[in-house]
């Protein structure tokens, strides 16, 4: 479970909300330090930018 804030913070617009995100996703390893990552990233803040997002990555450890 990931957690994401995101604020802006020079007022930009009338409309600047802050919104707080919860993402359930996995981590796999792959092969020596590669590992391919997922998540579904679902806002719990009003208003809401975005229903929902799915996010996938791959990532190398050094």
């Amino acid at each position: 479970m990931a957690t994401n804030l995101t604020q802006v913070i020079d007022n930009r617009g009338p409309n600047s909300p802050t919104v707080v995100t919860l993402g359930p996703g996995f981590r796999s390893h792959v092969i020596d330090n590669w590992y391919l990552l997922g998540a579904v990233e679902v806002p719990v803040t009003n208003p809401q930018p975005f229903d929902y997002q799915v996010l996938g990555g791959i990532m190398k450890v050094y």
